[in-house]
């Protein structure tokens, strides 16, 4: 079995995010990539965009890994964070059958910077969308709801990024710290948002799909 070496502020980190993912649809899988000292955990999500956390490995592995596992398994094999030692090994759970959103990740290379910004800068448009959402939806059909969450999460949101990116960003606590620096970046058939606690992308109509073999660097 394939396992992964982090240290105790990684594992904890990575934890919560599981948790997240998991709070999203108890039944997801994630894909876990690791390459030399790195790394990454993909995971799809409801509003529509991939996430992923990459993170530092405490101990370099020797063959590169890449495998679907169960999200919720993957969190029980970490266990209880605030036991953990400085370093523990994480044993992968067995491979399972994950999304299609899975199946084609977003290239490591060749992305075009975009717009710099802050966390607190884009929070509090969230927060707005969130509220117009919520103030629509009460008073009407599932049906008008449905063309009122996808005109929502579909509008521009910022640096070229729909609302659903920032939006899944800030589930996610990616948005938690207002002085967090945080960027965009553009590559053909993607968009993504990039933050020191993870990163989301989105899908572009434009351009070929590309299979990735290694973690996106945090």
């Amino acid at each position: 079995m394939a396992s992964i070496r982090l240290r105790r502020d990684e594992a904890a980190h990575l934890a919560a995010y599981l948790g997240r993912v998991v709070g999203w649809d108890e039944r997801a899988a994630v894909r876990v990539q690791a390459r030399g000292g790195v790394v990454g955990v993909y995971a799809p999500s409801p509003l529509d965009v991939l996430v992923l956390v990459a993170l530092p490995l405490a101990q370099p592995v020797e063959e590169p890994v890449d495998t679907t596992v169960s999200a919720g398994r993957l969190r029980d094999v970490i266990g209880d964070v605030a036991r953990l030692a400085a370093q523990t090994d994480v044993v992968l759970p067995d491979p399972v059958t994950g999304s299609a959103s899975l199946a084609v990740l977003p290239p490591t290379a060749s992305w075009s910077p975009g717009e710099r910004g802050m966390a607190g800068d884009v929070s509090p448009r969230v927060d707005e969308a969130v509220a117009r959402f919520r103030a629509s939806v009460p008073s009407t059909g599932s049906f008008h709801a449905e063309l009122v969450a996808e005109a929502t999460w579909d509008a521009p949101g910022w640096g070229g990024l729909p609302m659903r990116a920032l939006h899944a960003a800030r589930l996610l606590g990616f948005l938690a710290h207002p002085g967090a620096r945080i960027e965009t970046a553009t590559v053909s058939g993607w968009k993504r948002l990039v933050t020191p606690a993870g990163q989301v992308f989105v899908r572009t109509s434009a351009g070929p799909a590309r299979l990735s073999l290694v973690p996106t660097a945090r």
